[in-house]
């Protein structure tokens, strides 16, 4: 299929590293200005409202992230089944893709979304959130996953424009919309003085706004209508369920790993309010660093699926390869640049000394381990290209819940009090989270690659 316009990006055929870098680019600045929504939020409100009000809207954090994790996880099917379509050059094909996909990301959209708020409370109750910032983040999460339907469309229409190598048109997208976010926060909270519910009301306007502009990019690109309902119902869920099956596991395992953050949550909870502002606004600059890995792992899998759907088997191979180069280039950088600027950085989400000081000692003590979170980050977009989801998730989980969960209640047991036990927790998960995926991948890479390439020889027998 020839690329619908210019800027597209086919990745079975020409130069790697340079296409790698024009795809990658502009997800990691995507990535970035997306962080933006939350971290904003929480800029908005520490310094303009509080401690108390930063508080609650890190609070909230583990648990939009557990959602909007589930379903980044989820847009990954997506991604996967039309960056297939697209490098096997059937144009028809990959327009029925695109409408299959987007028209399910609107039904699953509002269904989440009303799922979510009315299971606000219960999920705020597992953080173990004190009464003190109870009020404020109850009306912050409930705000924000009113306009979770727009997250969840938003990422889907995302995935497919990068499906079919445009990872330009959503960074536009973002631009836009993030000024707007950060400008209605200041008028809602600054100016009007709304408080947590007026960072929440700006975030689902910008982001109601990004959806109507991803479809319109849609349709003009790809040369279809996005939202075929019945079409989608009667001749899409063979497709809808091969994307699950991909997705589902990438989405349990962000989600679950979200959600182990909210039992972290109630560790970070015993400390002073200060204190946990400090560690949620660490956890905020953690993001900002890691993001940029989490772009090339996007650009990894959809690199691997368009070269395995061109039957490009040689160069799929070399994904993992690239994608290692390019993470631990770009994480370096920020990393070193962080051990300079941490404390400056803390300081743009609140005054308060003690709030600084917590968020520098943990941002200090995760540099070292970046190096471990790129390799698990690479092999899990690497593996996923391949359709490879299931048992990656299973380890992942194994690492990031299991064994982090059952060291925070050793540790804090041991050693109570002490905020190098939270610190400590993250690179624990992520370095087991490496050890297993490594030695799976090493195990099954030469069956998986077998798998790829016999795949369109029974395709066709079939």
């Amino acid at each position: 299929m020839k690329a619908p316009v210019q800027k597209n990006i086919n990745f079975t055929e020409g130069a790697i590293v340079p296409k790698l870098l024009l795809f990658a680019v502009p997800i990691i600045l995507s990535e970035l200005l997306q962080s933006l929504y939350t971290s904003v939020d929480a800029l908005v409100v520490g310094r303009n409202v509080g401690s108390a009000a930063l508080a609650a809207v890190s609070v909230c954090g583990p648990i939009t992230n557990l959602l909007i994790g589930f379903f980044n996880g989820m847009s990954i099917g997506n991604t996967v089944m039309v960056a297939k379509a697209f490098g096997s050059g059937d144009e028809e094909q990959t327009k029925k893709a695109v409408r299959y996909a987007f028209t399910f990301s609107i039904v699953l959209g509002v269904v989440v979304s009303a799922i979510g708020i009315l299971l606000a409370p219960v999920l705020l109750s597992l953080t173990g959130c004190n009464e003190e910032i109870y009020a404020e983040a109850i009306v912050y999460l409930r705000i924000y996953l009113a306009g979770l339907m727009f997250t969840v469309i938003y990422n889907c229409g995302t995935g497919i424009l990068r499906a079919v190598g445009d990872s330009r048109s959503p960074l536009y997208v973002l631009a836009l919309t993030s000024v707007l976010n950060i400008a209605l926060d200041l008028l809602f909270v600054a100016s009007l003085g709304w408080g947590t519910a007026g960072v929440g009301i700006a975030t689902i306007i910008a982001q109601g706004i990004s959806v109507l502009l991803v479809h319109q990019m849609i349709r003009r690109q790809i040369q279809t209508h996005a939202v075929a309902l019945k079409e989608t119902w009667t001749d899409g869920r063979r497709q809808i369920a091969a994307s699950v099956s991909v997705g589902f596991s990438a989405g349990v395992q962000n989600a679950l790993i979200s959600f182990s953050n909210i039992f972290v949550w109630n560790y970070i909870n015993a400390f002073p309010t200060a204190v946990s502002a400090g560690i949620g606004t660490a956890v905020k600059i953690d993001r900002f660093v890691i993001l940029p890995c989490k772009a090339i792992t996007m650009t990894t899998t959809t690199y691997v699926s368009q070269n395995l759907g061109g039957a490009q088997y040689k160069r799929a191979r070399q994904g993992i390869w690239y994608g290692l180069a390019l993470c631990a280039a770009v994480t370096a950088v920020l990393a070193i640049s962080l051990a300079f600027f941490a404390e400056p950085v803390a300081g743009l989400f609140s005054e308060e000394q003690e709030v600084i000081d917590a968020a520098v000692s943990m941002v200090h003590f995760l540099l070292p381990f970046y190096s471990v979170m790129v390799v698990r980050e690479v092999l899990l977009g690497y593996l996923r290209g391949y359709g490879k989801s299931r048992m990656p998730m299973i380890l992942t989980l194994a690492a990031m819940v299991a064994m982090r969960q059952l060291f925070l209640a050793l540790a804090t047991a041991r050693w109570p009090g002490e905020i190098c036990v939270i610190n400590a927790s993250f690179p624990f998960g992520w370095s087991f989270a490496m050890l297993f995926l490594l030695i799976y991948m090493l195990l099954i890479r030469k069956r998986m690659w077998r798998e790829a390439e016999n795949a369109p020889a029974e395709k066709t027998a079939a």
